[in-house]
């Protein structure tokens, strides 16, 4: 049966909810759309009303595996969502895009407690076993031409108008363990499997160095370092450790 992009509307979003789903999973299909500002796909609309927050969600997908349906292992999870992106057209150099997911989350009213772009959970209950538990998981792979780079992990960091003088932190990792266990492995890990590894493990070549920054030029005994790079210690206290260059070791 195939269905119009407009058959889901208010009016009858319960019937695809409440048992419908199950038989349209395949047929429905938003067809041709156009490009542009105008919502020309499957598109859901909520309002919330005066009250507690909607901590449910406007769209809210629950699947869960009950006890005796045991798996037949064969490598792949129960996923709750999939999304693929293709681009199959010929565009012209430096043309297009395609992005697999895009999520926005912004205060345009007067106050929030907190904005958060986006929360992800991942968890082994008291008692089960698990032999991996990864928070979030990402791949990088290119096997054809590639112009300008490659890159794991982009923060961008634009914080202006920041009064309330707050603490900004482009990573933060923390341990909140309260049960008494061995400490965690480490901060950062790095390791490689490849023939060509890393060149570098921080490149710092996109900063300014200037005294009194992330990295500084100066110190007392400038004949035997390249520079400098500033921490905080323990204490609250910043601290430098100093950069040497080849020809000095």
């Amino acid at each position: 049966m195939s269905m119009n992009r407009n058959f889901i509307t208010a009016a009858n979003i319960d019937l695809i909810t409440k048992g419908m789903f199950h038989e349209l999973a395949d047929t429905l299909d938003v067809g041709a759309i156009t490009g542009g500002d105008a919502i020309d796909g499957y598109s859901i609309t909520a309002l919330p009303v005066a009250g507690k927050g909607v901590r449910q969600g406007a769209i809210n997908i629950s699947m869960t595996r009950n006890l005796a349906q045991d798996f037949v292992w064969d490598g792949n999870p129960d996923c709750g969502i999939k999304m693929q992106v293709y681009n199959l057209a010929a565009n012209a150099a430096n043309e297009g895009a395609v992005r697999g997911i895009d999520i926005a989350a912004r205060n345009r009213g007067t106050n929030l407690s907190w904005c958060n772009g986006g929360s992800i959970n991942a968890r082994n209950d008291s008692g089960k076993t698990c032999y991996s538990l990864v928070g979030i998981q990402t791949r990088l792979e290119n096997y054809g031409t590639l112009e300008t780079e490659a890159v794991g992990f982009d923060i961008n960091m634009s914080i202006q108008n920041d009064t309330g003088a707050p603490i900004k932190d482009a990573i933060r990792v923390r341990n909140t363990d309260q049960s008494g266990m061995s400490a965690c492995n480490s901060v950062l890990a790095v390791s490689n499997t490849s023939t060509n590894g890393f060149t570098y493990l921080l490149d710092l070549n996109g900063l300014t160095a200037a005294a009194g920054t992330l990295v500084s030029t100066g110190g007392t005994t400038p004949s035997n370092h390249v520079g400098r790079l500033r921490i905080v210690m323990p204490d609250g206290n910043p601290a430098w450790i100093p950069l040497y260059s080849t020809s000095n070791e």
